[in-house]
């Protein structure tokens, strides 16, 4: 463009934008609705997104959860509608079919108890747990330590107490390690305070709600033999646990004379599917966010063309002079898209400012943590790189239209105006 850092032709665009306040700020509002609404809803999509993440983040993405449930289908001579229970030879022949496996932890559920620790008493889900829990369920330690190898192996009537069960039953800042508390009328003692990191996915209740004890205790003292009632599986680096999924179900129905069709009699969770799942959605959020926002954006900037196209013919017989008197069809052109262009930056950066103010804003008033679905809304740089692209490119549609109109406009057309 001729001249584009003429400041004489700045101040002429800047004056035929203000020669009506009003129906610039109008038509400047529908632009900057459209960017605004645009960083408000795709800051809120990674809220979500972080708010969901942040429930699963620290467990295993190759890790899968099997529990039991009644047989939906006649097999082998038994009929449907039979509870059958997991046992530890099943952990064993899973060991020794299924390669590729990292962590087997096998999980007891002891349901809730009366927990009582001196003149305080209280009611807290109890948690039979292996000595490699924490590989797969990572836990941040208040105090002592977690059940280790030994604790399981010798049957060791020891517990781990969860974050608000210890807020619970003693004084903020009290070290519980090494001191007694009774359990369902069993005292146990105390080797450690903890919470698990991730929120998202509760077994048997929350770690940092109930109480953790090695799971063979659970085992004698419901007298259950070698039974569980969950295992958590994880695989090798790099080896999917979707592709490990279905073999292991197999393994497990063929121990126990359950039909290979018999989806729901075991049930699982698939950390790796739950996450793709999540990705598929929100992948699918900010398709709709783009598409919506970006619509709003071109509503605006349709706007912001119309009025260019008003404006134009309004000065129909000061274009038609100017085109007697020389001037170039590039200058003209020029000229009306430079108007079309400022009226859509100023109006398209103060919404994107806007929007990011208005999250960050937000932002100061929701608690960062895992235990909502909502965390840290906040527009990312490429982002906000492409929304800026998207502003100037509207920017310069907006005004061809009008430009090419002006192109038409001849002498003579100035005179008949007159």
């Amino acid at each position: 463009m001729n001249n584009f850092f003429d400041p004489d032709r700045w101040q002429e665009v800047w004056l035929t934008i203000t020669r009506n306040k009003r129906r610039s700020f109008f038509t400047a509002f529908g632009v900057f609705w459209g960017i605004f609404m645009l960083v408000i809803m795709l800051s809120s999509g990674n809220g979500i997104s972080n708010g969901i993440f942040a429930q699963v983040q620290d467990i295993p993405l190759n890790s899968c959860f099997f529990w039991t449930n009644k047989t939906t289908e006649p097999y082998m001579g038994f009929r449907k509608g039979r509870w059958w229970s997991l046992n530890e030879g099943d952990l064993e022949a899973i060991k020794a079919q299924v390669r590729d496996l990292d962590i087997i932890a096998p999980i007891m559920s002891g349901g809730s108890s009366n927990v009582v620790h001196k003149d305080k008493t209280g009611r807290y889900r109890v948690k039979g747990v292996p000595g490699n829990y924490t590989q797969i369920l990572p836990q941040v330690i208040y105090y002592g330590r977690f059940i280790n190898e030994m604790d399981v192996r010798e049957g060791r009537k020891v517990c781990v107490l969860g974050k608000k069960v210890y807020d619970e039953l003693f004084m903020r800042g009290q070290n519980p390690v090494g001191e007694y508390l009774k359990v369902g009328g069993i005292t146990y003692r105390i080797i450690g305070v903890s919470d698990q990191t991730a929120t998202g996915v509760n077994i048997n209740g929350r770690d940092g709600e109930g109480i953790q004890v090695p799971y063979t205790v659970i085992q004698r003292l419901y007298n259950s033999g070698d039974d569980i009632h969950m295992f958590i599986v994880t695989t090798k680096k790099g080896v999917s646990i979707v592709d490990k999924e279905d073999y292991l179900k197999s393994v497990i129905k063929g121990r126990h004379s359950i039909s290979p069709s018999d989806d729901y009699a075991i049930q699982c969770l698939d950390i790796e599917k739950l996450a793709k799942r999540y990705n598929l959605m929100l992948l699918g959020i900010n398709l709709l966010i783009w598409v919506v926002g970006i619509g709003t954006l071109l509503a605006g900037a349709i706007g912001v063309s119309n009025i260019v196209m008003i404006t134009v013919r309004e000065r129909t017989k000061e274009i038609g002079v100017r085109r007697a008197l020389g001037a170039k069809p590039a200058s003209i052109m020029s000229q009306i898209m430079s108007e079309s262009l400022i009226l859509t930056l100023i109006a398209g950066f103060l919404g994107l400012a806007s929007g990011v103010l208005i999250m960050d804003i937000v932002n100061k008033f929701i608690p960062n943590d895992s235990n909502g679905f909502f965390m840290n809304p906040h527009i990312d740089f490429q982002t906000a790189l492409i929304s800026s692209a998207i502003i100037i490119v509207c920017g310069l549609l907006s005004g061809i239209l009008p430009a090419w109109r002006a192109l038409q406009i001849k002498a003579i057309d100035a005179i008949r105006e007159e």
